[in-house]
């Protein structure tokens, strides 16, 4: 499969159809046809007309001449019947993924085609609803269309306002994808979650993305041109991705995944940036895998980010005093397990996918959010005085009643060590009846200088805090230097 404007196809023979001897009058016949592209090809715009009705012999000759499929029509039509039945379209085997195969036969040559075995069982490649549905170009109505390669790409290309389409793809970038992936016939809605009002800007740039051989730190970055994109196959591989098991494993990232280059952080002392390694979609040995690696593409000191924008993997080193476990395990193991929401515990690891993603169904995939930074729920990110509600994003994991709830018993919210009895105005004080919300005292993924996601330099906030073997000193903008005690040791 081309990809990119690279032809992935060889000058050999075809390894399925073209080993047979075929009669002198068919090869002059080919070769005639293959003349009349060439000469299409001359004739041709550099920009073909934007047009989606049906197309003419010589809207597809101009087409395929801009190509990497140009003089190769023998590969696929043959002018005359070969063999003892007749192939739909004159082909020279059956009209099936089986004709494009014969020639796509190198895995991963492209950077996205793992080889047959690999989408056969993917998503694309079992699902029966996998039809191309139109307009445009027309809907397949052809029996056994469902996982046809041309649902997406047509051998002799297809052009747009902008020119020839990459990749032999019918429609162009994000378009291919959301024709199918607006709620039918694929089952989830991603059209609608990538027009919220936080979203990745898989609609907003056309033309950023270079293909799935992207491997360098500017492909991605903001120099020395802004390449800065998301595209679905920056984070999908469509050739590859599944749905996930019924029962997934939580260590391993999600099989929506498979297949996806990513950028692996080589972490060192905390409070420096990690050295990183590129892991291109091919690779499935480097591990171990994880959710994170895919958003360290963007989202890390690897490339050049915007102004503002959290390096992430250098909160997140495990190195640091505090994280939250997305790279290993936490540090504080020993939290009581019922200051946790159901499903989670203090040996828990979090993925980036359980706190970003849609906020209307709870997918954990971050297309689009009506919250800031695409959060599942509501949070906002400023110490000002305000009430928090049981239903924002903190208390998706950190239990309500325990951080925030002094109506709750006693023996509730001791599973906090900062509450009563060891203090009397704790963390349910503090949130509830002094309207201080979690981002005053706390940051978000991890901490290069202080224990317990502790945040100084905020106001209202934390001046200075330092820890004791049996609790600690909080000195705050609010009141001046108190010293508390743990409810249970750390």
């Amino acid at each position: 499969m081309q990809r990119n404007g690279t032809n992935e196809i060889g000058h050999g023979s075809n390894p399925r159809h073209g080993s047979r001897r075929r009669p002198r009058a068919v090869l002059i016949s080919a070769a005639l046809v293959c003349a009349l592209v060439a000469v299409a090809a001359a004739q041709a715009p550099r920009l073909m007309p934007f047009t989606r009705g049906v197309r003419t012999g010589g809207d597809i000759a101009r087409t395929l001449a801009l190509g990497p499929h140009t003089g190769e029509c023998e590969r696929c039509h043959t002018m005359h019947s070969e063999g003892a039945i007749p192939q739909p379209y004159a082909l020279v085997g059956p009209d099936d993924n089986s004709l494009c195969d014969g020639c796509h036969a190198q895995p991963w040559k492209g950077g996205s085609y793992g080889g047959t075995l690999n989408y056969v069982g993917s998503a694309h490649g079992t699902d029966l609803n996998m039809v191309w549905p139109g307009p445009s170009p027309k809907a397949r109505m052809e029996p056994n269309a469902a996982g046809k390669c041309v649902n997406c790409h047509d051998p002799h290309g297809w052009t747009d306002s902008a020119g020839l389409i990459p990749a032999l793809e019918t429609v162009r970038e994000e378009g291919a994808c959301l024709t199918c992936h607006d709620g039918a016939p694929a089952r989830t809605n991603v059209r609608t979650q990538i027009t919220k009002a936080f979203r990745h800007p898989t609609t907003d740039y056309s033309g950023r993305h270079s293909g799935p051989l992207e491997s360098q730190a500017m492909d991605f970055g903001t120099t020395p041109l802004n390449r800065r994109h998301a595209e679905c196959e920056d984070c999908h591989n469509p050739h590859m991705a599944r749905s996930d098991d019924v029962f997934p494993n939580p260590s391993r990232p999600s099989n929506t995944l498979l297949g996806v280059s990513r950028v692996v952080p080589l972490y060192g002392m905390a409070g420096f940036p990690p050295a990183y390694t590129f892991v291109p979609g091919a690779d499935t040995l480097t591990g171990p895998p994880s959710e994170s690696q895919v958003c360290f593409k963007c989202h890390s000191s690897w490339t050049t980010q915007p102004s503002g924008q959290t390096d992430l993997p250098l909160v997140l080193n495990p190195a640091n005093p505090s994280f939250h476990p997305v790279e290993a395990l936490g540090r504080n193991t020993q939290i009581n397990p019922t200051a946790f929401t159901a499903g989670w515990s203090p040996l828990s690891r979090t993925h980036c996918g359980d706190c970003h993603g849609d906020d209307f169904s709870g997918s954990p995939a971050p297309h689009g959010s009506n919250y800031r930074f695409i959060l599942k729920r509501p949070y906002t990110a400023s110490p000002a005085r305000r009430v928090m509600t049981s239903n924002e994003q903190c208390f998706g994991c950190h239990n309500y009643d325990v951080y925030a709830n002094p109506g709750a018993s006693d023996q509730v919210r001791a599973a906090s060590r900062f509450n009563k009895p060891g203090v009397d105005k704790g963390h349910a004080e503090h949130v509830d009846e002094q309207h201080v919300p979690c981002y005053t005292c706390h940051v978000t993924h991890g901490s290069t200088t202080q224990k317990h996601l502790i945040a100084t330099g905020r106001s209202p906030g934390i001046i200075a805090y330092t820890e004791s073997l049996g609790g600690g000193t909080c000195s705050p903008t609010c009141h001046g230097p108190e010293t508390y005690a743990v409810n249970y040791a750390r």
